[in-house]
């Protein structure tokens, strides 16, 4: 107890002390673990596992995080706000239709899976598992950006139909369910540098959404 108090406290040290070394070597082990989590699945994930992973031994390991649960909170939570912040842009930028702000969020989410891969990925696939089942405080927070964001896109979908952007026939929520389902089973197949990139994924998704989804008056997307 009192060696776990001691690397505690040295951790909590290192930290605030900022050193570059330290941080790198921090982000490395988010880096780990966050492939072996993708790979392996959270709950099948062993800190030692992610130790031996990156050459250290689990004491060493608990010099830079305290947990698996903390690699897993910093694995998933920055993608979540970047992409809030991104669909927070779009909703204030007037200057776009609402169904181009729709096409803009749905390919940005895509490009930003590619550039936080793996990340993203593992919170899709373990958010219900492993999340949505917490009763901790990043938990609950967590719960409720993903639910912030749902709302979002949700309003992007209903602009869209009220505008008559979109065709009123299909309910919203399953609009979504098309359309974003498409992105979130990606992360069966989807590895950068695998052939299409991020982008070209979503636009293809796009496509086959728009021309199924435009109202049957308007000109094709």
């Amino acid at each position: 107890m009192t060696k776990v108090s001691n690397i505690s406290r040295r951790r909590h040290s290192a930290r605030a002390d900022g050193s570059a070394d330290y941080a790198a070597k921090r982000e490395e082990l988010v880096r780990i673990a966050a492939n072996l989590f993708k790979e392996q699945g959270y709950q099948s994930t062993r800190l030692i596992d992610i130790a031996r992973a990156a050459g250290l031994d689990r004491a060493t390991v608990y010099y830079y995080v305290g947990s698996k649960e903390e690699l897993f909170r910093e694995t998933v939570e920055g993608g979540l706000d970047v992409n809030i912040a991104e669909a927070e842009r779009l909703l204030a930028d007037e200057s776009l239709s609402w169904v181009e702000r729709l096409h803009a969020i749905y390919v940005a989410l895509m490009v930003s899976y590619e550039e936080n891969y793996p990340a993203t990925f593992v919170y899709i696939q373990e958010q219900m598992h492993q999340v949505g089942t917490e009763e901790t405080v990043w938990a609950q927070e967590i719960m409720k950006k993903t639910l912030a964001f749902d709302q979002m896109l949700i309003r992007f979908i209903r602009e869209s139909i009220a505008a008559g952007e979109l065709r009123s026939d299909v309910p919203p929520r399953m609009v979504e369910n098309a359309l974003f389902g498409m992105l979130n089973w990606t992360h069966r197949w989807f590895i950068p540098g695998g052939g299409m990139t991020g982008r070209e994924v979503a636009e293809a998704f796009w496509s086959i959404f728009i021309d199924g989804m435009r109202k049957k008056d308007q000109g094709a997307a």
